[in-house]
């Protein structure tokens, strides 16, 4: 058979032609990329600037005022790259691929967050400074030295980390947050410590004890820390009924947000009060009275847990007509905010002080409202992280 002869020529042209029409592809690709990121960046310069990402639950950065100086310092220049960061189109679908893309390769931490089983996020815990433990702790125990009369009770709630360990990812680092309260409770003298971490870990499936997008408990988790406290500071836990109503099923909460990862939503419920107590709520800073401490509008919102209480402030009183003469002042954090609620029939009077907001010495407080009884309800991150305390204190 005869076998035909190849034209060199021809191989040679076509190669030089592949060649040829690979590189007009690169350029033409590398033009469309470049015309779209120019594109969207004009729209972004000249689009209406977000104040806000709920997504990312921050404020973002508005457009940088241009200055001589501030062009010479570089200050200008890197205002101009956070601002077209932050306001660029499509900024937060853009984001949450990121973090899908890191997610599916394997990545199981994300700015401080765990991405656990079943849609579970973990707030990393925080690390216990012995130095930075024992300054809250001393400023404590001279405030007891100094009202032997009150009774003081202490209850520090566990994070999810330590209640949902099956569903931590695997090798995820994280310590013992009983032994961490334990010692925190054996730091201090005059204190009812109330254990609120074996309650917790007896729950058969404690899957509905923590949101799975955010680091606070849930309504289910309230009722047995409800029950423990109330029975450490001598109450009836029973002696009021009360039912959980879902209010919202849509909650995404800040662990979402800090990790771009919005593959779940919780629901939030909050507690019926008993029928014959009436009580009205004051914002002191605000000068604000209102007749409940849910704020409905809040779940219209990206911070729908903020429904109690419209979230945190420096001092809030809560007057009721319960039939106790007895005068409660809750020094807390956010933890406390969804557990507050039941105890409002078992106190004349519950004075709440946050320590991250109020600029004063709480021992005022103690003086002029004839308080009997001091509760400290905390989640462990929060009280470890506190640096506020023993100043509000001295």
């Amino acid at each position: 058979m005869e076998k035909k002869k190849v034209n060199s020529k021809n191989v040679k042209r076509t190669k030089k032609s592949s060649k040829q029409d690979y590189f007009v592809y690169e350029c033409l690709s590398a033009l469309i990329v470049t015309v779209i990121l120019f594109a969207v960046s004009l729209l972004s310069l000249i689009g209406k600037d977000r104040e806000y990402s709920e997504n990312e639950n921050r404020y973002l950065t508005t457009k940088p005022q241009f200055s001589w100086s501030s062009l010479m310092d570089g200050k200008f220049m890197d205002d101009a790259e956070a601002y077209l960061s932050d306001q660029f189109l499509l900024r937060d679908k853009l984001v949450s691929l990121r973090t899908d893309i890191d997610v599916f390769f394997g990545k199981r931490e994300i700015n401080d967050v765990y991405i656990g089983k079943k849609h579970f996020l973990f707030e990393k815990p925080s690390v216990f400074n012995e130095a930075r433990v024992k300054k809250t702790t001393d400023a404590m125990n001279n405030l007891k030295a100094k009202n032997q009369g009150i009774n003081t009770y202490i209850a520090i709630a566990p994070n999810s980390t330590e209640i949902l360990g099956g569903y931590l990812p695997s090798n995820a680092p994280v310590p013992n947050q009983t032994e961490q309260i334990n010692k925190i409770y054996q730091s201090l003298s005059g204190y009812t410590p109330i254990d609120l971490c074996g309650p917790l870990k007896k729950v058969q499936d404690p899957q509905e004890l923590y949101y799975r997008t955010d680091h606070h408990w849930t309504s289910k988790a309230v009722d047995i820390a409800y029950a423990e406290i109330a029975r450490g500071m001598g109450l009836d836990p029973a002696a009021y009924q009360y039912q959980n109503l879902p209010v919202t099923d849509s909650f995404q909460g800040t662990l979402a947000s800090s990790a771009g990862i919005f593959s779940a939503k919780d629901t939030i419920s909050v507690p019926t009060c008993p029928s014959d107590v009436m009580y009205r709520v004051t914002y002191v800073d605000e000068n604000r009275v209102t007749t409940s401490v849910f704020d409905p509008q809040k779940l219209n919102s990206k911070s729908k847990y903020e429904v109690f209480f419209g979230g945190n402030y420096s001092q809030v009183v809560i007057e009721s007509s319960s039939s106790s003469e007895k005068v409660l002042m809750v020094v807390k954090d956010s933890y406390a905010n969804s557990l507050i609620p039941l105890l409002i029939p078992h106190y004349k009077k519950i004075i709440i002080v946050d320590p991250r907001y109020y600029n004063d010495n709480i021992q005022n407080i103690i003086d002029t409202e004839s308080v009997t009884d001091i509760l400290w309800l905390y989640n462990a991150n929060t009280f470890l992280n506190d640096t506020s305390i023993a100043a509000k204190l001295s």
